[in-house]
């Protein structure tokens, strides 16, 4: 229900005017035909919203608890509830101050008049683009809980790729930290003292004691500035990888590097397209569904290709064709995306080429630990004799120049 303010003569042809809640102009100018007023001027009443800034940190919202609102809002909007009655419900429900107060103000927007869509755009941060693209489609086809529930689909399906990816990679990340810890410890406390002690007998010490010995004198006094330079490399790869350039050179590394390179090609693709499924299925045309995915795939050298695809589909050409002439795009992403433009499916083959992307993720997911474990152990292995005969070696040689 919208607020208009209306001015209209009477059946003794005074003016009148005043202010009447009604979803259109001319059901209000139907109500005031039944008092018997004729409206000469309606106009809607601009309702100021009062705008909540979210606080910085709790403005972010899990993405357990978007897949948990995305789902309770399409079984709630399926159920015929209006959507201020399920922002009511489920802003009660979240725990998340942030998330309640950006819900609170979208409720009110929608109260004031606004769509739903304008009203979740206003918080980018917590609802993506490709999230408000996709509701105000579904505002316009009439369809938001089919909608509603594609998008906890995919975004489950996103959140379940991390989950599976972090847990590959924790195993050796932790190995190389503590292996890291352990020589450095080594290096800076132990080898000084094996020095002192190895100096004391004389002799000429074998060439992996040597250079244990150079590197831990040198990290013995440098280990400050050592760790002052990691931690200043951190910031500044951080740094770099915010930007533009410094985001696009990473990206490329991680098409290129070669155990990982596969794994993260398939799941670009996978992400790819889910999104540009959803889209369409939301009714979003092919053109704008290619410039969302643009901004949503997460990764800036597949954004330019599909940045040049979009430029050649806006030029008439079809949408199989250019990216076939890309060597970022697989053969079967093409060739699916061509059959489905031929047959009308192809929203059905994007989510079916999701789904194969994901299951030979999947599959390189699990079979990650099998590849890096023996490059784990030649590397642990390779530090651990370099250890041992720098230890060993000369303390044989002490035992002989004491029998001498």
């Amino acid at each position: 229900m919208s607020q208009f303010w209306y001015k209209g003569r009477n059946r003794i042809g005074d003016v009148v005017s005043g202010t009447m809640e009604a979803l259109s102009p001319e059901a209000v100018a139907a109500q005031l035909s039944q008092t018997g007023i004729a409206p000469v001027t309606i106009t809607p009443v601009k309702v100021r919203t009062v705008k909540l800034s979210l606080p910085k940190r709790a403005g972010r919202v899990r993405p357990e608890e978007m897949i948990f609102f995305t789902r309770q809002l399409a079984t709630i909007v399926k159920a015929g509830l209006s959507l201020n009655e399920a922002l009511i419900i489920l802003g009660r429900e979240t725990e998340n101050q942030g998330f309640q107060t950006a819900l609170d103000a979208i409720q009110r927007d929608l109260e004031g008049g606004s769509s739903f869509s304008d009203a979740l755009a206003k918080y980018p941060r917590i609802f993506p683009e490709i999230y408000s693209h996709s509701v105000r489609a579904a505002e316009e086809g009439g369809f938001l809980d089919t909608t509603l529930t594609r998008l906890a689909t995919m975004l489950d399906n996103d959140l379940d790729t991390r989950r599976r990816v972090s847990a590959a990679v924790r195993y050796p990340i932790f190995v190389f930290v503590a292996l890291g810890i352990g020589i450095s410890i080594v290096l800076t406390f132990v080898i000084p003292r094996f020095a002192e002690l190895f100096s004391a007998f004389g002799g000429d010490l074998p060439l992996p004691t040597r250079v244990l010995i150079a590197v831990g004198n040198f990290m013995s006094f440098a280990w400050p500035v050592l760790l002052g330079g990691v931690i200043a490399l951190g910031f500044a790869v951080s740094w770099a990888a915010q930007r533009p350039l410094g985001r696009q050179l990473w990206d490329r590394m991680k098409l290129q590097i070669p155990v990982v390179s596969p794994l993260v090609l398939k799941l670009t693709m996978a992400r790819l397209a889910h999104i540009l499924g959803t889209l369409m299925g939301s009714g979003i045309p092919v053109i704008s569904a290619l410039g969302i995915s643009a901004r949503a795939v997460g990764n800036s050298v597949v954004a330019r290709e599909l940045e040049r695809v979009q430029r050649a589909v806006e030029g008439g050409r079809a949408l199989a064709e250019p990216m076939s002439q890309s060597p970022i795009f697989p053969p079967l992403m093409t060739e699916m995306v061509a059959v489905g433009e031929k047959t009308g499916a192809l929203e059905t083959l994007l989510h079916a080429v999701a789904e194969h992307y994901e299951g030979e993720a999947n599959h390189t997911i699990k079979n990650l630990p099998t590849i890096i474990e023996p490059i784990l152990l030649v590397v642990v292995a390779t530090f651990v004799l370099f250890l041992a005969l720098a230890v060993f070696l000369p303390l044989w040689d002490m035992v002989g120049l004491i029998r001498k």
